[in-house]
């Protein structure tokens, strides 16, 4: 199933976490030789605060709905999802191939043109960004203060999966949500004396 969280309650904690995949092999001289084996992606832990038994039940049913591991949802995890700065415009991806380091639209690219209408506009390093054209979630590198003419440079990580063809496409940076899958085929939610009832739920970026 697919469909959007219902997020009757929000969220006590989030554990987040950035995964990578590579592989490292030592000799006997000591020299490690080290290779990346698979793409980055974003994981999180969620629990609930204490929920009457209305509250659990509507994002519970949710749980349950996506078959353990098989299905897919949008979520937005809480604090993180939304900027440090002090960007409330409309951020704009431009197509730039001629300054240093060169600001490509290709996959794999970790630097990207951007503008934004609002002079003054900031973004900061560790905000999470995602590109209107697909799913996956980027973390900024650097700090960006835009000036409302000039195009700026937007560095973010991991590289970009898929390409951002002829630029145009726009950029959400606050509220930023997550294509995700439950990590486990087995999901519960306690509960306590008092009648109120708590879960916790962990997935992984589906990319």
């Amino acid at each position: 199933m697919s469909g959007t969280f219902p997020l009757q309650a929000g969220f006590q904690t989030t554990d987040f976490t950035s995964q990578t995949q590579s592989r490292v092999t030592v000799s006997v001289s000591g020299k490690a030789q080290r290779i990346k084996t698979g793409a980055q992606f974003f994981t999180f832990k969620l629990k609930s605060p204490p929920m009457t038994r209305t509250q659990v039940d509507a994002d519970f049913s949710f749980i349950a709905s996506q078959d353990g591991q098989f299905g897919t949802f949008t979520i937005v995890p809480p604090v993180i999802s939304s900027t440090k700065g002090t960007a409330s415009g409309t951020i704009t991806v431009q197509n730039v191939t001629s300054e240093s380091p060169v600001m490509s639209l290709a996959a794999g690219s970790k630097n990207v043109g951007v503008n934004s209408n609002n002079a003054g506009d900031t973004l900061k390093k560790g905000d999470l960004i995602k590109f209107s054209n697909h799913d996956k979630v980027y973390m900024l590198t650097e700090d960006v203060n835009f000036d409302g003419s000039t195009v700026d440079q937007l560095s973010f990580y991991p590289p970009l999966t898929t390409a951002l063809t002829g630029g145009g496409q726009t950029i959400t940076y606050n509220s930023v949500p997550f294509k995700v899958y439950l990590t486990s085929d087995s999901q519960s939610f306690s509960t306590s004396a008092n009648g109120l009832h708590q879960y916790e739920i962990s997935v992984n970026e589906e990319i």
